[in-house]
């Protein structure tokens, strides 16, 4: 298990486990990431690219970040 903290644009501390091992047997393929902060009731899923420890901090967050909006109606 891969875990990775990052901080988003409105100081939200964000905690990301991908629960796909260490990556190495994922190269070249997308992985699915969890990452939880206390307030966001529900964890959120985000699919990344195989390198996604090496996203820089923003880029991952603004990901991260837009996959916790809730949707528009």
């Amino acid at each position: 298990m891969t875990q990775r903290t990052i901080t988003d644009a409105a100081g939200r501390a964000w905690t990301c486990t991908s629960a796909e091992g260490d990556g190495a047997e994922h190269l070249g393929r997308d992985v699915s990431i969890s990452c939880v902060t206390p307030s966001v009731s529900e964890p959120v899923n985000v699919m990344v690219g195989w390198q996604w420890e090496g996203m820089t901090e923003n880029g991952l967050a603004r990901k991260v970040s837009a996959a916790a909006m809730p949707p528009k109606h």
